[in-house]
């Protein structure tokens, strides 16, 4: 009976070991299944992270080579605008600081200097019509109190700070060599009139007694400063004269000076001339010959940018618009290259 107890027995044992043995396995299968799984889900996040990691790598060697594109680009212009602003010659540049009691005795200067060297050369000044023999008293006092931009401070000086004082004797300096360029545009002897001369404010208490001097941009006119990448002093000057005067004088308005706006026309005829270009007319028809176009006075109006700084460094700009967080010392990095 024990042996056949045993004998029953040891199977049963067995198979409990073998099941035991199976259930062990199979959790350890699960647990290597899991595993795998995981292993999978990671090898699939990391090759997703690859993946992102080469387009950003793409993207950044994109950002490289536009980077070293817009280098070069900026370096040009900053090459170019310093070519430009020509600080040999630049007058604001190479202006140097001076005080407002000063400044008055050189504006009174300059007033009566190009007041000479106008009426040395018989050139009318103003609106004064040039067909008129004879001048009222009026007229005569007008005609003296021409100020090439600068009318309200013949004889009166407000009390400007250093830096607005500063500012009206650049412009004072740059119209004086306007004015040169504009007689060395005519020859000795040859009539005109210079019929305005008219700046930009230099400051507040400026605007309040610049009067009919003062510039306005009234005709959209785009200058070279409206990329922010320079500064400028805009003028305009208004003279009458021929074809070839205008462009005598415009072939000197060299850099740092930029011409922004030319406008011409023509002079009204009196009624002798009307009559003689009628005559000559019929003349010319009745004999077949093309009546011959004369050089006719005009009126020009021209607006004159002058440059006398640009933005050498974009470190001021960039950190302005830099948005919080950005990586400054990359971001100084780049702009080290920019010249």
């Amino acid at each position: 009976m024990k042996k056949n107890i045993l004998l029953f027995s040891i199977p049963i044992i067995v198979v409990i070991l073998l099941l035991g043995l199976s259930f062990n396995k199979i959790s350890e299968i699960d647990s290597k299944r899991n595993d795998i799984i995981n292993i999978e889900k990671e090898l699939n996040f990391v090759s997703s992270e690859l993946e992102i990691e080469k387009l950003f790598s793409n993207d950044l060697n994109l950002a490289n080579d536009e980077l070293k594109i817009w280098i070069d680009r900026g370096n040009l212009q900053s090459k170019f605008w310093s070519e430009f602003i020509n600080k040999d010659l630049n007058i604001a540049y190479n202006h140097s600081p001076r005080s407002s009691s000063s400044i008055n005795t050189e504006i009174n200067k300059l007033l009566s200097y190009l007041s000479r060297t106008f009426d040395g050369r018989n050139v009318k000044l103003g609106n004064s019509q040039p067909s008129e023999l004879f001048f009222s008293t009026q007229d005569l006092t007008k005609e003296k109190k021409y100020g090439f931009g600068f009318s309200a401070y013949d004889g009166f000086w407000p009390s400007f700070n250093k830096s607005e004082a500063n500012i009206i004797l650049i412009q004072a300096n740059i119209v004086k060599e306007i004015c040169e360029f504009l007689l060395d545009s005519f020859d000795l002897g040859e009539s005109f009139t210079l019929l305005s001369i008219k700046r930009e404010a230099a400051g507040s208490e400026d605007k309040k007694h610049i009067g009919d001097s003062h510039y306005v941009n009234t005709n959209q006119t785009t200058y070279l400063r409206d990329g922010k990448l320079v500064a400028s002093h805009v003028f305009e000057i208004s003279f009458t004269g021929k074809t070839r005067n205008c462009r005598t004088f415009i072939n000197q308005l060299r850099a740092p000076y930029s011409l922004r706006s030319l406008r011409v026309m023509r002079e009204e005829k009196t009624d002798t001339e009307n009559q003689s270009d009628s005559v000559n007319n019929e003349e010319a028809g009745e004999s077949g010959i093309l009546p011959i176009v004369r050089d006719i006075s005009s009126k020009f109006t021209l607006e004159i940018e002058y440059v006398y700084k640009s933005e050498s460094s974009l470190h001021n700009r960039v950190s302005k618009i830099l948005p919080v967080g950005s990586d400054t010392e990359k971001v100084e990095e780049i702009l080290k290259q920019f010249n």
